[in-house]
């Protein structure tokens, strides 16, 4: 038997349940490593997330580093994209092991730099989708 959409909203909000249902999936959290080799870069290099998902770095070398989503602390401001609306973000600096997370809560195209790096290519991006 198919049930058709309309009668199974009708259903849901019936038993209460808001038409959203696919706001009910997990949110995630996905992993980014600082790398020193070959090159300082982040890996990976983009990442692909839902809305409400997280994104935790991780810097397991000695050697300071950021995670910038600030075109004002970026050597050069293009460097750094945001979605239209979201106000600058990042971390402080990351010693050895340190760590940042940020929780993605618009869709969107988020480019980032190590504000330390940045001239070494160490560039990455969040996509939201």
């Amino acid at each position: 038997m198919k049930l058709h959409r309309r009668v199974f909203t009708k259903f849901l909000a019936a038993l209460g349940v808001s038409a959203a249902v696919p706001a009910l999936a997990k949110a995630k959290t996905v992993e980014v490593l600082i790398k020193h080799t070959p090159s300082m870069s982040f890996s990976p290099a983009t990442v692909t997330i839902n809305p409400g998902d997280t994104v935790n770095w991780t810097n397991p070398y000695p050697i300071g580093h950021t995670v910038t989503f600030d075109p004002a602390q970026a050597q050069t401001a293009s460097n750094v994209v945001l979605p239209a609306g979201v106000a600058p973000f990042g971390s402080d600096n990351l010693d050895a092991d340190g760590t940042y997370s940020h929780t993605f809560t618009e869709k969107g195209s988020y480019q980032y730099v190590c504000k330390y790096h940045e001239e070494m290519g160490m560039i990455a991006k969040v996509i939201v989708a």
